[in-house]
């Protein structure tokens, strides 16, 4: 039998939020969000991380590296050559992104 699970919003207590983890002045957080919630979040902080300077070993200690994803700007022109709208700074919807992998996973796949 199988089993789904369904992440509620922290702020909201809406369904299909998932996990966003995040640090600010030495502690680490983690907040359940919807993806709108979690654009809304990433557009508030984004002039801030534009200018903020990414601490060497980012990524460890249950922090995603940025570096793991895909180029932000090669995802940004393939979403604009594929009618995709997307913002032209801050972070890319993960849905966009996700878009943007398994597009390549096809090409790589034919």
């Amino acid at each position: 039998m199988a089993k789904r699970f369904i992440i509620e919003s922290d702020l909201s207590g809406e369904p299909d939020a998932e996990s966003v983890s995040f640090a600010f002045d030495g502690k680490r957080y983690t907040v359940d969000l919807t993806e709108s919630e979690k654009e809304e979040f990433a557009r508030l902080l984004a002039r801030y991380i534009d200018v903020a300077e990414e601490e060497a070993g980012a990524g460890q200690a249950g922090i995603p590296n940025r570096n793991s994803e895909p180029d932000p700007s090669v995802v940004r022109k393939w979403a604009l050559e594929n009618g995709i709208e997307v913002n032209t700074k801050g972070r890319i919807p993960h849905s966009v992104v996700a878009r943007y992998k398994n597009s390549m996973t096809e090409t790589a796949d034919t």
